[in-house]
């Protein structure tokens, strides 16, 4: 399994966790982001916010690959509407 930590680079705080069985979406957030495009990211109450790439890390915790992405995060002024 791999998990994706979205977390807040100046707090640390994890905005978003998700578990996937295969990298690829991982991946492709990571190849968007290391190459300066901006970034709409979510956290667990749907709110929306604009994300500027700092750095990324990776660990092994049990049976998962855990991504830990750090981002300067801003709260977008457009919050979009996310289905349940």
């Amino acid at each position: 399994m791999y998990k994706l930590q979205i977390c807040n680079a100046e707090t640390q705080e994890i905005l978003r966790e998700k578990t996937y069985k295969k990298p690829d979406l991982i991946f492709s957030l990571l190849e968007s982001a290391t190459k300066g495009q901006e970034c709409f990211l979510f956290d667990e109450d749907r709110r929306t916010f604009k994300g500027v790439y700092v750095t990324h890390s990776s660990n092994t915790e049990e049976d998962s690959i855990v991504y830990n992405v750090l981002f300067h995060l801003k709260l977008s002024d457009i919050q979009a509407r996310i289905a349940k």
